[in-house]
């Protein structure tokens, strides 16, 4: 009966279909965290917005579970799933520039290095709000939130959202954004400002505002330091965000790099990466104090914000290697001595090489939007730390050591920092109270709008608005990262 089904799917579509055995199928279900092995029956590629209703549709009725898939990026992989749907969106490809109204507007199948890439050939020197790694896409990363190294000079990825096209769970395709006037519209556009994605429909086209930087070129780069250097330099650092402007945004490392005379050996580093959006004599002198803490190596550049992130944004890619992701959020003075402490002793005990965690430094402009104005609520954080556990794919008996490293770790770094959530585009299968640490006080409003929008839970997966999943607080079973339904 379903291969009849299939069959009639496959006649009424612009686009095609890939089902295991077929030719691509294996290199279609591969995603940035090789951890995931999940096999969909069907795979829809959408050649047109009609293609996403029909597919929808499809799953709907055949009772199927169903994802969508981007970039691969989803920590969890939930972008995947068992024996169901994936409606992968890679060939929804178009962008158009209007200079006018200073937007770019992009059809959901692109990833960031396409948009990137596109708006520097307007030669215009406008810049999205966009994500840092340029193979991510940009429905996840937005509908999650959105950091970007520009953040705290123009706002998160979604305060430069102007619009959005979506296909609900019924159905049917809505325009939504800052022009919206009605109330269901104003809702919905509210929860896929943060409220993460895979919740409240299929988003096809954003349009968002473009940025001029405030200088052609922004002066960005590594600091790195021996780990035990971390109460020094966190020390030092701590305070010294609290005094740079807004264009100043200094991000952190914790891993391992090549000794700079024996590279067959590792060292141990506490990293910080600057990104000033202004001219590059102002940032160096920004930077005096940190330079002055005496560093192993420090690697300045001026480059575009978009060659920077074409430069830099690859070596956080998990790149098909066995990973367990998560995140807790820190507020104003969270790099404190006792994180620091926690950081040198976690990291000497991490038990993969490959293993490394990485900070965002938000504030300034983010703060300027109120906790309840989007879905997003972490408005008045300070750093939003995030650890990557990666041991070799084919290592599965090791699996256990880091999932329970990654997370003790982040455990006692949430305790020593006082923390305030976690970041839903980091999504962890084994975070415990996942829909307060994700969403805090909008979470309420975000279940009202799931029931209006999707009163029958099609949208549903492990950790979707609405779902009564909530691991325990000790780790005692890893099995939630294994599956993407309860």
């Amino acid at each position: 009966m379903i291969e009849t089904a299939i069959q009639e799917l496959v006649r009424e579509l612009s686009g095609y279909v890939l089902q295991p055995g077929d030719s691509e199928y294996e290199e279609v279900i591969k995603i940035d965290n090789g951890r995931i092995q999940f096999r969909p029956r069907l795979i829809i590629f959408p050649a047109v917005v009609e293609d996403v209703r029909l597919g929808l549709k499809f799953a709907i009725t055949n009772n199927l579970p169903f994802s969508i898939k981007g970039g691969g990026h989803s920590a969890a992989g939930y972008c995947l799933n068992e024996g169901g749907v994936v409606i992968a969106m890679k060939n929804l490809n178009r962008i158009t520039f209007n200079p006018k109204k200073e937007t770019v507007t992009a059809e959901m199948g692109v990833i960031w290095y396409d948009v990137y890439k596109f708006m520097q050939a307007t030669n215009t020197g406008l810049i999205p709000v966009g994500g840092g790694c340029p193979t991510v896409a940009p429905p996840g990363f937005m509908l999650g939130g959105g950091y970007s190294f520009v953040s705290r000079s123009y706002g998160m990825s979604i305060d430069n959202l102007e619009s959005l096209k979506i296909v609900t769970p019924d159905g049917e395709l809505r325009h939504i954004g800052v022009h919206s006037t009605s109330t269901e519209d104003i809702d919905l556009f509210w929860a896929c400002s943060g409220g993460g994605g895979g919740n409240f429909g299929i988003v096809v086209e954003m349009e968002m505002r473009v940025r001029k930087p405030l200088s052609k070129k922004m002066l960005v780069g590594q600091i790195r330091y021996p780990l035990e250097m971390a109460e020094d330099v966190l020390g030092y650092y701590n305070d010294w965000v609290e005094t740079v402007p807004n264009a100043m945004a200094v991000y952190g490392f914790m891993g391992n790099q090549k000794d700079l005379i024996d590279k067959t050996t590792n060292v141990k580093v506490l990293g910080l990466t600057p990104v000033f959006n202004g001219d590059g004599a102002e940032g160096i002198d920004l930077l005096q104090g940190l330079l002055k803490l005496k560093p192993i190596n420090a690697d300045l550049f001026n480059m575009t914000l978009p060659d920077w992130e074409f430069y830099n944004g690859y070596t956080t890619r998990v790149a098909g290697r066995s990973s367990y992701i998560r995140s807790t959020v820190l507020p104003k003075g969270g790099m404190n001595n006792k994180v620091a402490k926690v950081i040198v002793d976690s990291m000497s005990k991490a038990p993969s090489a490959e293993s490394f965690a990485v900070w965002t430094h938000a504030g300034g402009a983010i703060e300027n939007v109120a906790a309840d104005a989007t879905a997003y609520v972490h408005r008045n954080s300070r750093f939003i730390p995030e650890i990557k556990a990666i041991w070799d794919l084919d290592k599965p008996g090791d699996t256990l050591k880091n999932v329970e490293w990654a997370y003790e770790f982040f455990e006692r770094l949430s305790d020593a920092g006082n923390a305030t959530g976690a970041y839903v585009n980091y999504i962890d299968p084994l975070q415990h109270n996942w829909a307060q640490q994700y969403y805090g006080s909008n979470y309420k409003r975000l279940l009202e709008i799931k029931k209006k929008v999707d009163p029958n839970n099609y949208f549903n997966f492990q950790q979707s608005v609405g779902s009564p999943f909530n691991p325990t607080k000790k780790l005692t079973d890893i099995s939630p990262i294994n599956r993407t339904r309860v």
